[in-house]
């Protein structure tokens, strides 16, 4: 398992990145994420902002002061901060791009599934596209920030995420991980408590683990999708530009930095992906049992 690592850090958050496999919750068997945060900062005081399944990899943000952690837990109650995750599946989709939207609730053996009323709905919009014949490349959005509701997601259209343990176990065991990462995060302007000047802060980490995320294939796709242009007016710092884009890999080990753009405002790839999707676009939503 690789380490936690820094990413970025703003005036109020650190950007870290939780290797897949690692639990969020310390227990007597195990250390948990944040044990190993207070490491690379022992006299800082921090405060987690939000969570990712052990399978997860991917961005997090903790909050360096109770000012900062106020203000965050007010931008994720008002759904303010805009999260991309890329996944992989074995299986063709319903349909390759829409929204999936529904209640949760809890199933057998520690799954959720999804349900057709409405109280409380998780929301998903998501756009995928096929990388070979074996998987397929999924760019998902979440409204909402309820347990499990992405890999849930998936599997009610029929693609659960490869390698899922839960949600996907016949072939788990044949994966050498869940192919699901928190990839990207974007927080507004107008918050000097948590970034420099208050300016929007974006942040993007490409996956560090898993042999499917290194091939070929999801390196080009990952490429294009989040490409490296590097905004303007954003925070940036300079051991960040490194010019041509090189691959997802060598860009992590360059510096021991993950690859940090600015890449989700109007006419980016992976935007304009979802800017097609309306909620009121004939068959753009799944309602439906997750099945399990």
């Amino acid at each position: 398992m690789l380490d936690v690592r820094l990413v970025r850090e703003t005036a109020g958050l650190l950007f870290v990145y939780k290797p897949a496999g690692l639990t969020f919750h310390s227990s007597p068997d195990e250390v948990g994420l944040m044990p190993h945060v207070r490491e690379l900062y022992p006299d800082q005081p921090l405060f987690p902002c939000h969570r990712l399944d052990r399978m997860t990899s991917g961005l997090l943000m903790v909050a360096k002061s109770h000012e900062a952690a106020a203000a965050m837990a007010e931008l994720l109650r008002e759904r303010r901060i805009v999260k991309y995750y890329v996944a992989l599946s074995a299986k063709k989709p319903k349909k390759k791009m829409g929204r999936v939207m529904g209640d949760m609730a809890r199933s057998r053996r520690g799954q959720w599934m999804l349900c057709r009323t409405m109280s409380n709905p998780a929301i998903t919009h998501f756009i995928s596209e096929p990388l070979c014949d074996d998987y397929r490349a999924f760019v998902l959005k979440p409204a909402t920030g309820q347990t499990h509701q992405l890999r849930v997601a998936l599997k009610s259209l029929g693609s659960p995420v490869l390698g899922d343990p839960r949600y996907a176990a016949s072939g788990a065991a044949l994966e050498d991980r869940g192919y699901l990462h928190a990839a990207a995060l974007r927080l507004p302007p107008g918050w000097p408590a948590l970034t420099d000047g208050g300016r929007a802060c974006n942040v993007v980490c490409p996956p560090l683990e898993g042999s499917r995320f290194g091939d070929n294939a999801f390196q080009s796709w990952w490429a294009k999708t989040f490409p490296p242009e590097t905004e303007r007016g954003l925070e940036t710092s300079s051991d960040d530009d490194f010019g041509s884009i090189p691959s997802v890999f060598s860009a992590a080990e360059r510096g021991q930095r993950c690859l940090q753009r600015s890449i989700w405002f109007a006419g980016s790839p992976v935007e304009s992906g979802f800017q097609d999707l309306h909620p009121h676009d004939s068959g753009g939503s799944q309602h439906m049992n997750a099945d399990l």
